[in-house]
């Protein structure tokens, strides 16, 4: 960007000129005036010139005007101190500040620092200040009225050479900063060195609100609250949409509450065409927007994924320099701008010619770097990853790039890439989630979407890759594969490409002679555990209790395992002829078998998970048994829903998801070809947008087929209600669990009312753990979530009243297991320690045996002893003290009623489900009274027809009242329990 070699003529007069403007403003520092003298007595006279483009001057600038770590440039924009000035105080805060902190931090407070993170702003902000004014001309060859003329009157400032060695200084102190740091680590250190972004010259300011102003919808400006303002991201709760800036791209929003008869999709096609047609009068012919994206275009932006569901704007407009789009004028949408240098423009714009070059500059080098020529494809996300595998640490736990072995020493070492998704239970369509805490939710998952995002990272995986699960893929699932027997999730999952799965206690809810028989057999993949097995120990055809896996370069072994408690989640006679054995004896012998066979690569991969802990430093079964394995890389949980990624000890790596293929969960192994054994081993996890996502068309037709079948039954609507009817419950807002486990729920109180309306009984309990969806579809223009059975459009009730409409197939996918209503006589004593066990899980909540009632009410005390359970488990009759009392319901549904005998000297009616009555959850066996009945999604549906109008209002009724007798003490009671 400097001069050109040979261009030294007048030297001395340019001397004299910047001397005389520094002398002008009497406000240059001892510093700058002894440079100037120095150079004034012919000393820089003698040095020899620069490289090529770099004159004598400028290199004594580069070299005597060392630069800053923060100056403030506004005082220089509003021509209150001189470039000089601004230059120099840059250069005092960086020798009194930035240079000290440096040498005491890596000289005195951590002399044996073994990483140095060090930035350096200059390079930045002097590109933002003089870029535009040492630039000719523009990319489409118009001339720069600012080129050497910082006032733009036509009168030359002669100040290139100087401009110019303003910004090359930068580039040499950052150099310098380098070097700085490198001393205190040692020349042996390795070195990552880059830019942020790219830069280019600009002049020229775009203010979005005027554009928007100056264009409507409907009769509508599209930002009527102002034509006068700039404020970035400013505007009334009335305008159509919102406009925020940096550099060359503005983020349009579209107002989430728009005016009847607008759509969103006329308010972005509204924007779009504001940008598209934007012309500048001053500059006929000049393109003056680069590009117009819509939302999902930001998936792939040359290459890179740019896209946050919520945060990216619904319209993203790219400016072609010189124009920009900060400080712009009030009142007018295009006009200079005296900022000259910006970024926020394509990635691949490169015009070297116009100073113009959007790629960052990646430099490795050092201990453990090869030399070798510049490598290409190189991304600012593969930085990370790569530095945390050289310095063997855990990676970052959302990265998205690669691991560049190829840089390294080692060149030939193998990356290999597992693709792991927990309990899917069979959600072939998305689900919906919350982006941030900010805004709407999104669609997220999904088989059709997940095969994209599956494909893309296994194409980042050269040397291999798996796609795994680890137990309960089918069982708890949806009407689109429940209805079906759960065949559509083993055919999709073919589809997928998954690998390998695992075995968990809802791949029994049909019994073990379906799972054989019906859907191990669809299967492509294997599926593992090792502890499964029947009577002699030996585990059937259908299962393995390991599988190798060949990569280019090496094996690996995968060992599968199942939770010991599984029988206990399902129907007593589930898993005959077969048992599960301990998990820990059974995969280490695995292990080492697999060790004995010549393999150094072993990954351990089951149905457990984490039950308390936070992310990075979780506990529950899962850690417990990674910690007492030895000679595995990695172990991958399952089960418990929540999201692991935590380094033990023992060098193993542990990861979960959370479930439903909202989250899915890369796990890298890099590979020594040689030894075959494992060098290093990360994970990352990710969230799988739809937006912007193609889906595979083959899953999404056969999907479609599906919900084809169903729709005539299941988009029956049976009733409505007043009010939302969700999973979660009452203490779903404070705890963000979604799962309705810890108190009571509008969706618990009308499952068990139907139970008691449909038989003679005293109360009803049925175990949170089978209450699986949303009852209620939403009231909207459209429906957000596509995995219901809902009406298109807006949904009203008989009525008319716009109320909450329940569809047969809703009921269903509350009550996915087709599990039976069921009634028994029990006593007092029984009924309480049934109790007990439905509070007993507070307050961890692990899982869904916490009870929801009818008929009844009772109040409990979280700090009193739970019941006690045997190993299988099944509570133990007596051990749990924490119920204080019962009463009835009155009529009116309230809890007044008379108190109840909670001794064996009573005797009553209960209704449940044939899970919890067979010893399900851990409640106590007793099958041998039950009278089984309807269907439980049959009573449920023919409940709410059969109320007035089909309409119910549930309301909470503290039918379940928790107290803490010590607030002091953990436990404490969910947050929003009654």
């Amino acid at each position: 960007m400097g001069a050109r070699a040979g261009q030294t003529a007048g030297f001395y007069a340019k001397l004299i000129r910047l001397a005389s403007d520094l002398s002008s403003f009497k406000l240059y520092f001892t510093s700058v005036d002894r440079v100037i003298a120095t150079c004034a007595t012919a000393a820089c006279n003698a040095l020899p010139a620069g490289g090529a483009g770099e004159n004598r001057l400028e290199k004594y600038i580069a070299d005597n005007l060392p630069t800053y770590v923060a100056a403030d440039f506004a005082p220089l924009e509003a021509r209150i101190i001189d470039e000089e000035t601004y230059v120099q105080q840059g250069r005092d805060l960086e020798a009194a500040y930035a240079d000290g902190v440096l040498d005491y931090i890596l000289g005195t407070l951590q002399p044996d620092t073994e990483l140095a993170m060090v930035g350096y702003p200059v390079t930045d902000e002097f590109s933002h200040q003089f870029m535009g004014l040492v630039t000719p001309t523009d990319m489409d060859g118009n001339a720069n009225p600012y080129y050497d003329d910082l006032n733009g009157d036509g009168v030359k400032d002669n100040r290139i050479a100087i401009r110019e060695g303003y910004i090359r200084s930068a580039y040499h102190e950052a150099d310098a900063k380098l070097a700085r740091t490198r001393g205190f680590l040692g020349s042996a250190a390795t070195v990552f060195a880059g830019s942020d972004h790219g830069f280019a010259p600009q002049w020229l300011a775009v203010n979005a609100r005027k554009v928007l102003f100056d264009n409507s919808v409907n009769g509508i400006s599209l930002s009527g609250s102002s034509s006068n303002s700039a404020s970035n991201c400013g505007a009334a709760v009335t305008d159509l949409a919102k406009a925020c800036w940096a550099g060359g791209t503005i983020q349009v929003y579209v107002n989430a509450t728009l005016p009847a008869g607008t759509t969103k999709a006329q308010v972005v096609a509204g924007i779009t065409g504001a940008f598209q047609n934007l012309t500048d009068p001053a500059r006929p012919g000049s393109r003056v927007v680069e590009r117009v994206f819509q939302k999902a275009d930001l998936r792939n932006i040359d290459g890179s994924d740019s896209l946050h569901p919520n945060r990216s704007g619904d319209v993203v407009v790219v400016l072609r320099p010189p124009y920009q789009s900060d400080a712009g004028t009030p009142g007018v949408a295009i006009a200079p701008s005296q900022f000259f240098g910006q970024h926020g423009y394509l990635p691949e714009l490169v015009d070297l010619a116009h100073n113009i070059n959007m790629h960052a500059t990646f430099v490795a080098a050092g201990n453990g770097i090869r030399k070798q020529a510049p490598v290409a494809g190189i991304r600012a996300i593969d930085l990370a990853p790569t530095l945390s595998f050289l310095l063997g640490i855990d990676g970052p736990q959302n990265a998205r790039g690669k691991i560049l072995v190829g840089l390294t020493t080692k060149p030939s070492l193998k990356v290999y890439s597992i693709l792991d998704i927990s309990d899917y239970h069979g959600q072939l369509v998305p689900l919906t989630e919350a982006s941030d805490t900010l805004g709407p939710t999104f669609t997220i998952g999904g088989a059709a979407f997940l095969k994209t995002w599956f494909d893309t990272y296994r194409a980042e995986s050269p040397d291999g890759s798996i796609t795994v699960a680890a137990g309960d893929s089918v069982g708890a699932t949806p009407p689109i594969s429940s209805f079906f027997g759960d065949k559509p999730t083993i055919e999709l999952m073919n589809d997928m490409g998954f690998n390998a799965d695992g075995l968990g206690n809802h791949n029994f809810d049909k019994g073990s002679a379906y799972l054989r028989n019906e859907l191990i057999p669809l299967a492509t993949y294997p599926f593992l555990s090792s502890n499964v097995v029947d009577g002699s120990g030996q585990t059937p055809a259908e299962w393995k209790p390991s599988a190798v896996f060949s990569f280019g370069g090496a094996k690996v072994g995968l060992v599968g395992f199942t939770n010991e408690d599984a029988p206990t989640l399902v129907a007593p006679t589930a898993f005959d002829p077969f048992h599960v054995t301990a998990r820990v004896p059974a995969v280490q012998a695995e292990i080492n078998k697999l060790r004995a066979q010549g393999l150094k690569t072993i990954v351990v991969m089951g149905h457990d998970g984490a039950t308390a802990g936070t992310l990075t430093n979780p506990a529950g079964p899962l850690l417990t048994l990674a910690d007492s394995l030895t000679g595995a890389d990695v172990v991958i949980g399952d089960h418990t829903d929540v999201q692991v990624i935590s380094r033990r000890t023992n060098g193993i790596l542990v990861t979960e998801n959370r479930s439903r293929g909202i989250r899915f969960t890369r796990i890298r192994i890099v590979v020594d070809p040689v030894t075959k054994a494992a060098v290093y081993t990360t994970a990352d996890f990710h969230k799988p947008w739809d937006i912007g996502v193609t889906p595979d068309p083959t899953i999404q037709a056969r999907i479609t087929d599906l919900n084809a079948q169903l729709g005539p039954v299941f988009n029956t609507v049976v009733g409505a209600s007043t009010v939302v009817v969700p999973r979660g419950d009452a203490c779903a807002a404070a705890t963000g669990r979604v799962d309705g486990r810890a108190c009571e729920s509008l969706i618990g109180d009308l499952v068990t009312d139907a139970i008691r309306s449909a038989y003679p009984v005293d109360f009803a309990l049925t175990n949170s753990g089978g209450l699986r969806a949303d009852l209620t579809c939403p009231i909207g223009a459209a429906d957000p979530n596509p995995s219901d059975f809902c009406p298109a459009g807006v949904y009203p009730n008989p009525d008319g009243a716009g109320h909450y409409v329940i569809t047969r197939g809703q009921v269903l996918g509350v009550l996915p297991f087709g599990n039976v209503s069921s009634t028994l006589s029990i006593n007092g004593g029984e009924l309480k320690d049934y109790l007990e066990t439905a509070v007993s899980s507070l307050p961890l909540v692990t899982n869904g045996r916490f009870g929801q009632v009818s008929g009844l009410c009772f109040t409990f005390d979280v700090q009193a002893a739970a019941i006690q359970f045997t190993a299988a488990p099944t509570a133990i009759p007596g051990t749990g003290h924490r119920v204080l009392s019962a009463v009835r319901q009155a009529a009116d549904g309230s809890c007044t009623g008379a108190a109840i005998d909670l001794t064996a000297g009573s005797t009553y009616q209960l209704g449940t489900n044939d899970f919890t009555a067979s010893g399900g959850d851990g409640y106590q066996n007793f099958r041998s009274r039950i009278v089984t009945q309807d269907t439980l999604d049959q009573d449920l549906a023919d409940y709410i027809a059969a109320q007035p109008g089909g309409l119910i209002s549930p309301s909470i009724q503290s039918r379940i009242h928790c107290t803490d007798s010590d607030l002091t003490t953990l436990p404490a009671c969910p947050v929003g329990s009654p």
